[in-house]
């Protein structure tokens, strides 16, 4: 009885210091957002009384306005016309509108002077408004405005007398093209701009589209029509709407059922499928590698508390990740709140997730809680960096409010490891007491000073690097990781200087460079302040990324290097590693908002096959096997390859004498007692089918008497050489769409996808699936290639085009992995001193089938991509005009009599 009592009274005290937690992390957030508020109110209104209260820019324009004006009839009249047009590539379908403004004026007009001077540009004198908006149900075709194009643009005049002709061009794309996809061309005209005693007499509105979009007018005066051209007078008020209907392949009467799924696994848009795909990546990765790898390094009194711990982490992770990318809204909470919906993410994925990763691999590899220097390492540079913020605002002029909110974090922190220290939480509490309490201090930075200071309109420069270099601590936290890893590697002091190092390189640059923070007003009386949603999304990725690839690579490199062992858990990290691998082509592209129209649901997809593939790659129950394999020696190796050899010679000596013998026993030259002898001195009595299969197990199923970093090395240094075309094909486009630091680090972590997968299969090839090299090979492309075809999926690429990627994908794939199987088979079987030809008889059908395969796999891939490429791809150009005095393509005919 006593100890429910004791372990109520510690839930109680557990569920009020969260509570009391939470409650003051919320108010330092409102504080200091309330704060940085004033200091911008404050700012803006010394600008106002600096400034003399003049536009110059305003007035001249209304004086411009006047003068253009002058006279009931000006002559002047223009014309746009909107060409639409589809591109489509290995980028996916790109939708180009092109506008090209015509304006007719008098030879005299005050307009044509100043435009013939550059005084005034033609794009501010359009009398409309027009852009794309989308109104289809998942926003597929997202809409774009029109950009001025200052190359496209001038004056012509035939002679003194003539008529002037001014000459602008504006363009507008967008991403997009789902079957069905429905969009809308928006032209608002200006008031006091068009009819009588206006800027413009008329103007006209011309649209010109592809067969493939079916045009629909709401408003306007309608010249002409055709199926896919309209001309119509803009009316004086109000403005006109252009329906525009994507159909696709929809109208080709020869649509294909591969064209049709092509068409379905490009183009389905869905908001709440990607934030579901999304989730189960995130929770596959919590299931089939965290908490298995908890369980393997957790000390096994606290492997309960540990598994619960990595459970609830991963569904934060989930919620934090879904929450903040669900809208484009910046909304968060209640007014009085005033956040933005990044923060939370922020707070977790930047600073407190990576410090209880750091915490727990210094409680795995010391056995014991982290000490002060441990704490000091992962929470310094976090939590006093953004404390700059708090002296910038300061000096600004708000000394109570930022003093007070850190004098008040300190003293909620002071209260905590008093509460903790005294036994509230029992001696787990006091244990961890110092690491608890920097947690909170960590998120009471980053909710408060880490929120940033308003730069939105350029009111103070210098906070905009204020700003840069608190997002710079914040991305402390994945670097810092390393730590515990290197000094468990034996680094000691050089570990500071690395990871240094790779904060600088992974974080540090590109905050600074590029500061994520933003200032938006919701409404009248609602902020949001913050970092947006897709930078707290996508920042820490290529950091997290590159800590787990090198953490693992060193990690292997540390215990793999003697001969027949593998380091402790080592399972986990491979696992890990593969995970990391397939996980490159989210953090090369990034995460975007579910409602945004680049979705990136396939390579969500790609993400849980490699977590749920690479687990089942390497079963746990076939540790001890794979142990004993790995263990084999030179000499073991040799001897049982010979023992292979002798097998085979064996079975193939029983199958030429069976052939022979048939011929001597008919003609009496063979008695059928000799025959039985002669059988059994073959083998035949004491050789079954199982034992044969053993012996290839043992004698092609251990690592050969190498090292696991040995093996890993060659086969990621062969892999990596297959693979180089693929390599070179599909690189230079990341390249060329790369631009920052971080993108770089992304795009060259992808291209080194291939050496990884070599290296598993090398470095884990006693444990792996598969029951020789090419078995072996086999099962590893199984996990691959899934994840490498779902990374092709929802990219909006055309049916040809994702047919010609989807054979290419699948070809490189198998011919690399073939090769691999067959070089790692030579390679064991070199080993043991013997030929490769002496163990794979190459005079057999079965034997050459393998190698022909990938000969022929690579041949009928260049064969069916140029098929597919005439066959599947649609026709892009555009259908001429219906002519003149024929009926229209959408009118009915009239039946003949």
């Amino acid at each position: 009885m006593a100890g429910i009592i004791r372990l109520y009274r510690r839930a109680t005290a557990a569920v009020l210091l969260c509570v009391g937690v939470l409650a003051v992390l919320v108010a330092a957030h409102v504080v200091w957002v309330r704060a940085a508020e004033d200091a911008y109110e404050t700012r803006v209104a010394g600008q106002k009384t600096d400034d003399d209260g003049t536009d110059d820019k305003a007035k001249a324009e209304a004086e411009a306005t006047k003068r253009y004006e002058r006279g009931n009839e000006h002559g002047r009249s223009g014309s746009t016309t909107v060409r639409i047009v589809r591109n489509s590539g290995a980028g996916g379908i790109v939708w180009r509108a092109t506008a090209r403004h015509r304006v007719k004026m008098r030879a005299d007009d005050p307009l044509a002077e100043d435009l013939r001077s550059e005084r005034v540009s033609l794009d501010d004198w359009i009398p409309f408004f027009f852009d794309f908006m989308s109104t289809g149900r998942h926003a597929p075709c997202a809409g774009s405005a029109f950009e001025p194009d200052a190359d496209g643009g001038g004056v012509e005049q035939d002679g003194p007398n003539m008529s002037v002709y001014a000459v602008g061009e504006s363009a507008a794309s967008w991403r997009g093209a789902g079957t069905g996809c429905t969009t809308s061309l928006q032209v608002t005209v200006k008031d006091g701009e068009l009819g009588k005693n206006a800027m413009y007499d008329q103007w006209t509105l011309t649209i010109d589209a592809p067969r493939y979009i079916a045009v629909g007018i709401d408003g306007g005066t309608v010249l002409r029509q055709t199926a896919r051209r309209a001309e119509l007078l803009l009316p004086a008020r109000n403005g006109v709407t252009i329906h525009l209907r994507i159909a696709g392949s929809t109208e080709t009467p020869e649509r294909t059922n591969g064209v049709a799924l092509a068409s379905v696994l490009q183009n389905d848009k869905s908001t709440w499928r990607e934030a579901t795909a999304l989730l189960v990546a995130v929770l596959a990765v919590t299931r089939f590698w965290v908490l298995p790898s908890l369980r393997s390094w957790a000390p096994p009194v606290t492997q309960v508390r540990w598994s619960a711990a990595a459970a609830v982490a991963g569904v934060l992770t989930a919620a934090t990740l879904a929450y903040a990318l669900e809208t484009s809204s910046n909304a968060f909470g209640p007014r009085w709140v005033y956040g933005g919906n990044g923060m939370p993410l922020v707070a977790w994925w930047w600073v407190l997730l990576p410090f209880l990763v750091g915490v727990f691999l210094i409680r795995a590899t010391t056995d014991r809680p982290p000490g002060t220097q441990d704490l000091l390492i992962l929470a310094l540079v976090p939590g006093i960096g953004p404390l700059v913020a708090v002296i910038v605002m300061m000096t600004a002029g708000s000394m109570v409010m930022p003093l007070m909110l850190v004098i008040a974090s300190g003293a909620a922190a002071a209260l905590l490891a008093w509460a903790l220290l005294g036994g509230a939480l029992g001696r787990a509490g006091k244990r961890w007491a110092a690491t608890a309490v920097t947690g909170f201090w960590l998120l009471a930075v980053t909710l408060g000073p880490g929120t940033g200071l308003v730069d939105d309109l350029g009111t103070l420069a210098d906070w905009t690097t204020v700003n840069g270099i608190v997002g710079a601590c914040l991305g402390w936290g994945w670097p810092a990781v390393l730590w515990p890893v290197l000094i468990s590697l034996g680094w000691g002091r050089r570990a500071y200087a690395h990871v240094l190092m790779a904060w600088v390189v992974l974080a540090a640059a590109p905050q600074l460079s590029d500061p994520p923070y933003y200032w938006y007003q919701q409404t009248q009386t609602s902020w949001a302040i913050g970092i947006y949603s897709t930078f707290a999304a996508n920042r820490p990725l290529v950091a997290l990324q590159t800590v787990v690839i090198v953490s693992a690579l060193l990690f292997l490199s540390h215990h793999g290097r003697t001969r027949g062992e593998w380091p402790p858990h080592f399972r986990a990290v491979v696992v890990g590693l593969g995970i990391a691998a397939v996980a490159t082509t989210v953090t090369q592209v990034g995460l975007s908002l579910f409602d945004d129209n680049l979705e990136r649901r396939g390579r969500y997809l790609a993400v849980v096959v490699a977590a749920a593939g690479f687990a089942a790659l390497l079963p746990p129950a076939a540790g001890k096997r794979a142990i004993r394999l790995h263990a084999v020696t030179p000499r073991a190796h040799t001897r049982r390859m010979h023992a292979l050899l002798k097998d085979q010679t064996l079975a193939a000596s029983r199958r030429e004498f069976l052939s022979a013998s048939q011929m001597a026993l008919a003609n009496g030259d063979l008695t059928a007692r000799q025959w039985s002898a002669r059988w059994r001195a073959l083998g035949a009595q004491d050789r079954a089918p199982r034992h044969s299969a053993e012996l290839r197990l043992a004698a092609l199923g251990s690592s050969g008497g190498r090292d696991a970093w040995r093996n890993g090395r060659a086969a990621g240094i062969l892999l990596t050489a297959v693979s180089l075309p693929w390599l070179l094909y599909t690189l230079p486009p990341l390249l060329s769409d790369s631009y920052s630091n971080g993108d770089l680090i992304g795009v060259w972590t992808y291209a080194l996808r291939w050496l990884l997968y070599g290296f598993i299969y090398g470095y884990a090839y006693s444990w792996l699936r598969g029951g020789s090299p090419l078995g072996k090979a086999m099962c590893l492309l199984g996990v691959v290639l899934p994840a490498e075809l779902f990374q092709l999926f929802y990219r909006d690429l055309a049916p040809g085009d994702f047919g010609i990627l989807t054979l290419l994908t699948t070809g490189d794939c198998l011919a690399a992995f073939l090769v691999l199987g067959l070089y790692w088979e030579a390679r064991l079987v070199r080993a043991a001193g013997l030929r490769w030809g002496q163990i794979r008889n190459f005079r057999s059908l079965s034997a050459v089938a393998v190698p022909a395969t990938t000969v022929l796999v690579a041949v009928a891939t260049a064969l069916a991509t140029a098929m597919v490429g005439v066959w599947v791809s649609p026709d892009t150009g555009p259908v001429s005009d219906v002519p003149n005095g024929q009926p229209s393509a959408t009118a009915p005919q009239a039946p003949e009599p």
